[in-house]
């Protein structure tokens, strides 16, 4: 089934327990039998597509799959839903080979893969593999802005060539194509860098962001829309999705216990100051992240009526696709929840 909005799983392969802004907070080990179950579940319940982060390693204990390896079982494991990476990071691999790679995934999932492409924020896992981190964003989204034309490229044409300042291919062949002709949808974001905003009105059909309150994506769409309009691309052609946490429950009393056991779960050290400062940095208008009622600013918290309601007003501002953390994880009542009482109010 596909709905007028789109709703996506963000598959946890991180365990953060504890920390309630980011992402996994009620996921306390990588447990792959448990994420085996989560993806079956959300087949079964109608989810429109699957999302995997692409990092080396994040969350309490480091441990994560490698992203591209999890989508290609994924595509295995599942038949309907779209499989997407999370900010796939450009300097991971190198861009001709990834065009390959994609072509791959596309075709085993018979037009099943979403390219979301970027260029990576962590220095530590950059420093940690060898990769270069370049010295400034602005190069890094430069950078990220070269593999994408060596991406589409690669994917478009029967024989490439590109000679810029961080790529060269000659002559490269990727063959076979994908299915999904020109190539697979190309996602993007965030809208915090010049450069990057640039890139996403020349590349992206669709602008995606990170958590944000209602005004703070207001004001990411004008970046975006003052970048589309520069080089004469019509805004209105750029799809929307956004990335957000969810904590639906039936009652305000089950959502005030999850918040008291990620409170428990929270470690006597934090070792995520460059996570959060990421965090505000996509979204500086959220200056706090201590009490429920900021968190129900910044994520989807409350009960299923409401969670219609803030959904409409993303979808008011044109967001059609969802990708939602569900913070109660490895717990799937929300995510049956959403499924039952949510999603049809948006068929």
């Amino acid at each position: 089934m596909t709905h007028p909005t789109q709703f996506g799983f963000c598959v946890p392969i991180f365990a953060n327990p504890g920390m309630a802004f980011f992402r996994t907070p009620c996921y306390e080990h990588l447990d792959w039998r448990a994420t085996q179950e989560a993806i079956r579940e959300c087949e079964r319940l109608g989810y429109d597509s699957v999302f995997v982060a692409d990092h080396v390693f994040l969350g309490r204990d480091g441990e994560i799959y490698e992203g591209w390896t999890l989508l290609s079982a994924l595509a295995g494991m599942t038949e309907r839903v779209a499989l997407s990476p999370i900010h796939l990071c450009d300097s991971f691999r190198n861009p001709a080979l990834t065009a390959k790679m994609a072509a791959t995934l596309d075709i085993v999932s018979d037009g099943r893969f979403i390219l979301f492409y970027d260029y990576g924020w962590r220095r530590a896992e950059f420093d940690a593999y060898g990769f270069d981190f370049e010295t400034t964003d602005d190069d890094r989204a430069a950078k990220m802005d070269e593999g994408l034309t060596v991406i589409k490229g690669m994917l478009t044409e029967e024989r490439f060539s590109f000679d810029g300042r961080f790529y060269r291919v000659q002559n490269a062949f990727c063959a076979p194509k994908p299915i999904q002709k020109p190539l697979p949808p190309i996602w993007m974001g965030e809208a915090n860098n010049e450069v990057m905003t640039r890139a996403i009105a020349k590349h992206a059909d669709v602008f995606n962001s990170m958590p944000a309150s209602t005004e703070g994506f207001r004001q990411k769409l004008e970046a975006v829309r003052e970048a589309c309009e520069v080089i004469g691309r019509d805004p209105a052609s750029l799809g929307l999705s956004l990335e957000t946490q969810i904590l639906v429950c039936r009652t305000d009393g089950e959502i005030d216990a999850c918040f008291d056991r990620i409170e428990k779960l929270r470690p006597a050290e934090r070792s995520d100051e460059d996570i959060l400062a990421q965090m505000k940095a996509t979204n500086p208008a959220l200056e706090n992240y201590s009490s429920r009622k900021d968190f129900e600013k910044e994520f989807l918290i409350g009960t299923p009526d409401v969670i219609v309601d803030r959904m409409k007003e993303y979808t008011g501002l044109g967001v059609t696709h969802f990708m939602l953390w569900f913070m109660d994880y490895p717990n799937l009542d929300g995510l049956r929840l959403f499924a039952d009482e949510v999603m049809p109010k948006f068929s």
